[in-house]
């Protein structure tokens, strides 16, 4: 027998199409949500370092004091928030864990969770493993996907909990302009509700002042709470380093489910981020600059393929191109692609988005050239339902 809860969380597709692709040897994958760059030497050397040293045991709970001392110095330095390092930041195994402590240590069951869609699925998962209702507010195409906040306004009820909102997005690589988020933080002030803001991408923006940071806002502590990994801005995904940064009375709430999940983020990683943030951030800069050329290559190829439409995404690392002309159900068509093309792609449905498929440009641009070709052939030549 097995808990109602796990029984509601569906696996996801994305498996499915890689199990498909792995009975191919020449697959071009361009649906990893990592990026393709190894960690940073020095940051490597470091986990070497703490291993070295003994830095095998458990950490304080909390995490590393000079890591929270650094978090907290970088959102004031980047967005003019003051987190108090010793009660106001959480350091967690990975974003990924923060976002599942701070769903389950704000949600009920039977409360309402806000997530916009198309909606990076771990937010549906998290809502159903909480037991609470998932109430979704879809983005328009038309707008890049920006959220309108009258449209959130509506979907508030006595029973909304949280909303969560990712801006830099995944799948969209959309940024939500700093009106509409100011807006949608007066909403949840106004409401009491919880803004999750997952804010891992806020480094691979590709307009100077153009990402502003849910943190930022007056007043945002009483209903905000941040997100955030290493695993992104420094390709350290396998080192597993996330934090979380809130009032010190919500902080005190999340540390109790913490402890049920992980006595201590990972100590060697930690010391591996501690030098991430104190040594230079060139690597960071290298990065950006890379996704920004690859981007610009991928939305004018996409738009070169008869029948598929992307705009250009502001950050992150995706497009998400509009694949409804095709009138291919978007899980048919990433398919065919990896089946006729060895290109791997991610389906929109995945994403709670029908009509749209996800290209990831954490690839180097020689693949994503030829991956392009080799879609653009395969859809041209797709047979007609």
């Amino acid at each position: 027998m097995l808990a109602d809860r796990i029984l509601a969380v569906e696996r996801s597709p994305f498996y499915s199409i890689m199990d498909l692709a792995a009975g191919r040897k020449d697959c071009i994958y361009l649906q990893l949500g990592e990026p393709d760059f190894t960690t940073p030497p020095h940051i490597l050397e470091a986990v070497k370092k703490a291993l070295d040293a003994g830095h095998t045991h458990y950490g304080p709970d909390r995490g590393d004091p000079e890591l929270r001392r650094l978090i907290a110095g970088k959102i004031e330095k980047d967005h003019g928030a003051k987190y108090n390092w010793e009660d106001e930041l959480l350091i967690t195994a990975g974003g990924q864990a923060g976002l599942h402590i701070a769903v389950m240590a704000v949600a009920n069951p039977g409360d309402e969770i806000i997530i916009l869609v198309p909606y990076y699925p771990p937010y549906l998962a998290n809502a159903q493993l909480a037991g609470s209702k998932a109430v979704f507010v879809e983005l328009k195409s038309e707008n890049d996907f920006i959220p309108d906040p009258a449209a959130i306004r509506r979907a508030i009820t006595p029973k909304t909990k949280a909303m969560v909102i990712l801006s830099p997005n995944n799948p969209t690589g959309a940024i939500y302009p700093e009106d509409v988020l100011g807006e949608i933080v007066k909403i949840a002030q106004e409401h009491n509700v919880t803004i999750i803001a997952d804010e891992v991408y806020d480094s691979f923006v590709y307009s100077d002042d153009q990402y502003k940071s849910l943190v930022s806002f007056p007043g945002a502590k009483d209903v905000v709470v941040q997100v955030n990994s290493f695993s992104k801005v420094y390709a350290m995904t396998g080192l597993r380093v996330g934090y979380l940064a809130a009032s010190k009375e919500r902080l005190l709430q999340f540390l109790k489910y913490h402890h049920t999940v992980n006595i201590s983020a990972n100590v060697p990683s930690q010391k591996a981020c501690i030098t991430a943030l104190k040594g230079p951030q060139d690597c960071v800069a290298e990065m950006k600059e890379a996704y920004q050329k690859r981007r610009d290559v991928v939305v004018e190829r996409l738009n070169d393929i008869p029948g598929v439409h992307c705009f250009t995404p502001q950050g992150a690392f995706y497009a998400f191109a509009d694949i409804r002309e095709l009138g291919v159900p978007s899980l048919d068509l990433v398919q065919y692609l990896v089946k006729e093309a060895g290109v791997v792609l991610t389906n929109g449905s995945g994403f709670g988005c029908e009509g749209f498929v996800r290209v990831s440009y954490a690839a180097d641009i020689a693949k994503i050239e030829e991956a392009m070709d080799r879609m653009k052939k395969a859809i041209v030549n797709m047979p007609v339902k």
